[in-house]
């Protein structure tokens, strides 16, 4: 029922409240636990709190806590606290709100709000959470409220944590060589980690705040089809590196988005753009009763030339039900018109013990946090450097990585030849640290157009004692110029946020023809592609 099609980019996106739309609904949508309704198009956006997708009292959607109102779904919880007595006469000036990945701290003239200076029940993620003071519509009476993104897609018993002694307060007791000591955990302590001030005001643009870079084929492996009498389900399978990738610094529930009307409906990256699947339905659907989850399932029928060893594989999927309107039938020809992705295949994770070692290398003190390796992942590039090679026509980029990294490398066994990957495309490059997932180190614009397919890479040893430069490791990048495009470029290399490559990558696809697109991935080199590493 789909044709295979290239990534294509969003038409549509819920209007511009969505990102705050379980605590501000606009006066022209109905909310839900799971989006909202303008009465043609059914917006889903969020995953409401469920336990084995049964709500429970002990994961409650809102609540109160010593005068805290909270709300939340699974991928972010909001607070809301009333501003009484003094406070209600203060503005956000007045206010000194700071956050850690785990800790909360509101104080106001230097004094402490008791109510809201907590540790956190689980890890958030700093960049994609904020704050704010109004009053609400009709109302006088002022509230602070906090907007926390989840770092793990699940739900809170409260607000706060719950338990004698917080995990992030854990000090490492050594008794060996091989063993990460406390210093070296401290040595590597990133921002997050730590209590910063936060200015008051929601994100300027949630898209790009939310973006992942990271197209429709590189996180879906497939898709699925059934319906019955009175529903339909659309399963798009996951590839759980990619989303782990992706989740490390967006909450999954930002990575999705469908928009669903009586006969038609799209799937897309919501922070991208990126379509998945869009198809007009044979039948009408009642859109305001559509549901969807996030669920692990077992994939029976591989697609051809799939490499998969294990008997039984599991991979995420995206489920999607809609209900249909009318007598009970089946439609047989479910969608009378379809797009959809081009699908990547379906992959083996490298093992769980390499994945573990190499997880140590990057984020000693928290292996298991995707959040904190991202951030690790983004802190080891200390330098980058660039030169022009005018004869030969070629770029070369050294990226200079942090001291430490050899040391880690050698108490945990693993060798630098497979800890790295590359991806090139024509106008951009990417270096990503490769852990239980690819968490990038480096990503940005190049001056010209390049030949991805001419790229080299190596790494190796660089330092001198004599000046002052300790032993590190140093990647080296050689890109070859394409034709139109040689000669000397006035910026060699430029750093750039998620947002901007996935710009980029949209106006490539807009302008290139549609029977060149389905190369353009660029180059991706890993593991034994390296050149070598010297001394």
């Amino acid at each position: 029922d789909c044709c295979r099609l290239r990534s294509r980019l969003a038409s549509q996106d819920m209007p511009s409240e969505d990102n705050a739309s379980i605590v501000a609904p606009s006066k022209s949508l109905v909310q839900s636990a799971m989006g909202a309704f303008d009465g043609q198009t059914f917006f889903l956006r969020n995953f409401p709190v469920y336990y084995r997708w049964k709500e429970a009292d002990a994961m409650r959607a809102s609540g109160s806590v010593n005068g805290v109102q909270y709300q939340q779904s699974m991928g972010r919880i909001v607070l809301t606290y009333p501003l009484l007595g003094d406070l209600g006469s203060k503005d956000e000036d007045d206010f000194k709100v700071e956050m850690s990945s785990w800790q909360l701290k509101v104080s106001c003239g230097g004094k402490v709000v008791k109510e809201l200076d907590q540790e956190t029940y689980d890890d958030i993620l700093f960049d994609l959470s904020w704050w704010k003071v109004d009053a609400a519509p009709g109302s006088a009476e002022k509230s602070l409220t906090v907007f926390l993104a989840k770092a793990s897609h699940r739900a809170w018993a409260g607000p706060w944590f719950q338990g004698g002694m917080n995990p992030h307060k854990k000090i490492a007791f050594t008794w060996s060589k091989e063993q990460i000591g406390q210093s070296i955990i401290k040595e590597l302590k990133v921002g997050s980690q730590s209590l910063r001030t936060m200015e008051p005001g929601e994100p300027e643009d949630w898209n790009h705040e939310i973006s992942m870079a990271i197209t429709a084929e590189q996180m879906c492996t497939g898709m699925e089809l059934s319906e019955n009498e009175n529903s339909i389900q659309i399963m798009i399978h996951l590839d759980e590196a990619a989303l782990d990738g992706a989740t490390a610094r967006v909450p999954l529930e930002e990575v999705f988005a469908a928009d669903v009307a009586r006969d038609q409906i799209t799937i897309f990256l919501r922070g991208d753009g990126f379509v998945i699947f869009q198809g007009k339905l044979s039948g009408s659907v009642d859109q305001a009763k559509t549901t969807w989850k996030i669920r692990n399932v077992r994939r029976k029928n591989l697609p051809q030339g799939s490499d998969i060893k294990v008997p039984a594989f599991f991979n995420p999927a995206l489920c999607i039900k809609l209900q249909k309107e009318g007598q009970p039938r089946l439609w047989n020809d479910v969608f009378t018109e379809s797009e959809c992705t081009a699908f990547s295949l379906p992959r083996d994770r490298i093992p769980w013990e390499e994945r573990v070692a190499r997880s140590k290398v990057l984020s000693p003190g928290a292996h298991a946090d995707k959040a904190l390796k991202a951030e690790r992942a983004q802190d080891l590039c200390s330098k980058v450097e660039c030169s022009q090679d005018l004869l030969l026509n070629r770029v070369i980029i050294h990226l200079h990585l942090e001291e430490r990294l050899l040391a880690m490398c050698q108490m945990q066994k693993v060798g630098l030849d497979g800890l790295f990957s590359l991806k090139v495309g024509p106008r951009m490059v990417q270096v990503n640290f490769v852990a239980d997932s690819e968490y990038p180190i480096c990503m940005g614009g190049i001056g010209g157009e390049c030949i991805p397919e001419a790229s080299s890479w190596e790494i190796f040893i660089d330092g001198n004692e004599e000046e002052g430069i300790a032993p590190h490791a140093v990647l080296k990048l050689g890109l070859s110029k394409a034709e139109g495009n040689r000669g000397r470029w006035a910026e060699v290399f430029t750093r750039w946020q998620p947002w901007q490559v996935s710009e980029n990558l949209k106006q490539a696809m807009q302008d290139r023809p549609a029977d060149e697109l389905e190369d353009f991935g660029g180059l991706e080199l890993q593991d034994g592609d390296m050149e070598g590493v010297g001394e």
